[in-house]
């Protein structure tokens, strides 16, 4: 199994923001947001999550991959309307990364396999937040995330282990 030391994750809202916070407690993380005032609020207050956790992160955000530290695995946590966005911005960039997609809709996978190269996991979760702002989550529903190697890529059954170990 591969170690995975650093994470990014494109799309900051509650799950995004969820993975963010807690993977940040076993790895170095960044965030890449849509919105640049959203990146700066991260780097300056951290991520708070409340609820079934207690959480008070720092991280690296930002409004563009170029100014970001390369990535083991980069988490896509747009919703599914803003996958197509998200993978253009990043095209060219984390090339020796596994995508994980967690959007819990069919077709996103495929998306991302037009913009690059990348062994590609299709994940489904069941956890749930409520976004109160740009750097507070709330964290309801505690459950399982269900990760395994999309047939449509080159990704391995050990690369969704090593995720999995991660999470």
């Amino acid at each position: 199994m591969t170690q995975i030391k650093r994470v990014c994750i494109v799309g900051a809202g509650a799950i995004g923001s969820l993975y963010a916070a807690h993977l940040s407690t076993a790895c170095e993380v960044s965030v890449l947001t849509r919105r640049e005032v959203h990146a700066s609020l991260l780097n300056s207050e951290g991520l708070r999550v409340s609820g079934k956790s207690q959480l008070q992160t720092q991280m690296k955000a930002a409004h563009s991959p170029a100014v970001l530290d390369d990535a083991d695995l980069v988490i896509i946590a747009t919703k599914a309307n803003h996958v197509q966005e998200s993978v253009e911005t990043i095209s060219g960039y984390f090339p020796g990364a596994i995508v994980m997609t967690v959007q819990n809709g069919l077709g996103c996978e495929e998306v991302v396999t037009q913009y690059g190269d990348w062994p590609i996991l299709s994940a489904v979760t069941f956890m749930a937040g409520t976004k109160h702002s740009d750097v507070h989550v709330e964290y309801e529903l505690d459950t399982a995330t269900w990760i395994g190697p999309w047939v449509g890529s080159h990704a391995s059954y050990a690369n969704a282990q090593s995720v999995a170990a991660l999470i």
